[in-house]
């Protein structure tokens, strides 16, 4: 059997001494590695207390929508044709609409300029809260001229300098504070989450952004089914006034004891008793109209169920000084390993 001489043999000796080499550089490196780690972690704690408090409040609530759909849709829809999708019509609120609109200028606007509880600081408003915890007179507006004297209590719609400074507070949260998208992409389940140094600020403003979402949402949604159900409600009562009326004058109308030769004493209660037919007959269709718009209105309301909310104490999402000090032994023992790896000298 003959062998090839260019093919190199791999003794276990070798091995050995490789690995004996690397693990002397390793040795070697070990003191400088301590010092480093050393370093890291002292930075790490001080980065662990430097770290500004995040407090996030997460609630989520369930969206359904309620559509009617004709016995047509209906059966289309077994075989597996949507006609009602045909029409283009799937309201303001389809889609990433809902998104949008929750993180709104005038639901956020709306929910800063809400009251404290009570039980917290009488009188103050969220905006207030929001700009003492992140500190915006002393950083951001330092310069503005009155600064130190301003706040929201007794703010009122027009005022120019609160007004820019709402705005810009409007901002700072919708970009750094808020966040609101789905539990899945096809899913109805909408998620609003608030992360900021004030635990108080992040249940109040995440709680609140849901309510004034979900109240926006079916006071649009039921607008026109409300607005009927208003003009037929009044024009009922107008026509029962009416109706009302109309049988007393009937009343005070009846001859009992008429002369046989003058017939025409009896036309006046004739007309009136007709006007009350009618208006009876107006006043019968209009209550009918009345409860058709009522039931409208019910299968047009849509549900919206809230699902979790925001409960004391928040949790506070800084990084730990555990996990900081695992990472940073993690990084030194992996560049003591590679520097070892690369400088060691392979036994002659």
């Amino acid at each position: 059997m003959t062998t090839d001489p260019s093919i190199d043999t791999v003794q276990m000796k070798d091995i050995l001494g490789e690995v004996a080499a690397f693990l002397r550089a390793v040795k070697k490196n070990i003191p400088r590695a301590l010092v480093l780690g050393l370093l890291l972690s002292a930075l790490a704690i001080g980065y662990y207390f430097w770290q500004k408090p995040a407090y996030t409040a997460e609630a989520s609530f369930i969206l359904e929508e309620k559509t009617g759909g004709s016995g047509l849709a209906g059966l289309a829809s077994q075989f597996g044709f949507d006609i009602s999708s045909l029409s283009g019509n799937n309201g303001i609120f389809a889609g990433d609409n809902i998104l949008d609109i929750i993180g709104s200028r005038n639901i956020v606007e709306k929910v800063l300029l809400g009251t404290l509880e009570p039980n917290v600081q009488q009188g103050k408003r969220l905006v207030d809260l929001y700009i003492e915890s992140e500190k915006l007179k002393e950083k951001k507006w330092s310069r503005v001229a009155g600064i130190d004297t301003v706040n929201f209590s007794l703010y009122q719609p027009g005022e120019r300098l609160k007004d820019s400074l709402l705005f810009q507070v409007y901002k700072l949260v919708t970009k750094k504070n808020l966040l609101v998208d789905r539990l899945n992409k096809k899913g109805t389940i909408i998620k609003v989450s608030t992360t900021a140094r004030n635990e108080i600020f992040s249940k109040l403003f995440s709680e609140r952004v849901v309510h004034a979402t979900i109240s926006y949402y079916v006071a649009i949604k039921t607008s026109v089914a409300s607005q009927n159900l208003q003009r037929l409600e009044k024009r009922a009562d107008s026509l029962l006034a009416i109706l009302n009326a109309k049988s007393y004058q009937t009343a005070t109308q009846q001859i009992l004891d008429a002369n046989v030769a003058f017939k025409s004493a009896s036309v006046p209660s004739e007309l009136t008793q007709r006007e009350k037919t009618l208006t009876y007959a107006l006043y019968t269709e209009v209550t009918k109209n009345l409860e058709a718009s009522r039931m409208s209105l019910a299968s047009q309301t849509p549900i919206i169920n809230l699902l979790d909310m925001p409960k004391y104490p928040l949790e506070d999402n800084r990084t730990s000084w555990f996990i900081l000090l695992v990472g940073v032994w993690a990084v030194v023992i992996l560049l003591t390993l590679l520097q070892a790896f690369f400088t060691y000298k392979s036994p002659a």
